[in-house]
């Protein structure tokens, strides 16, 4: 499978969300629903990994029981695919599913994020392998070295 697929937000369109996000919190003392998730967005879709952290207690925040919508998880799990974390993406890519059973967009999530910890399952697999052969021929040596004095 491909890498998954998501367009990067302009800088000047993620700095044009943080300060609306920003007058909205120092102006009416709260932040509504709508522009929280605009600027998680922008976040989940910024080019730098530190911008696309700031997304996640924003969206944490935004799928508190009563307001669990799909969008919020969605781009939840993106987030967390994003910076690397596959099983919190995958927890949340699968509640995305339980909610929308044919959300394409989740599926082929889903789909990315499997294929993302096969690969890492195979690479750590492949390390410990190669640690073990290390062992073994470390001891064989070592078994060696001694029977000879």
């Amino acid at each position: 499978m491909s890498e998954f697929q998501f367009n990067i937000v302009p800088d000047d369109q993620l700095k044009s969300c943080e300060r609306s996000y920003n007058t909205e919190a120092e102006c009416a003392g709260s932040v509504s629903t709508s522009t929280q998730f605009n600027y998680a967005f922008c976040l989940v879709h910024a080019s730098r990994q530190e911008d696309v952290r700031k997304s996640i207690p924003i969206l944490l925040a935004l799928c508190r029981p009563g307001t669990d919508h799909r969008d919020f998880v969605y781009f939840l799990s993106l987030a967390y695919y994003r910076l690397g974390e596959y099983e919190k993406a995958l927890t949340q890519a699968k509640r995305v599913l339980a909610m929308e059973p044919n959300n394409s967009q989740a599926t082929r999530l889903l789909g990315a994020i499997q294929a993302k910890l096969r690969t890492e399952g195979a690479l750590g697999m492949a390390i410990v392998t190669g640690g073990v052969a290390i062992g073994v021929g470390l001891a064989a040596i070592l078994t060696g070295a001694l029977i000879r004095r």
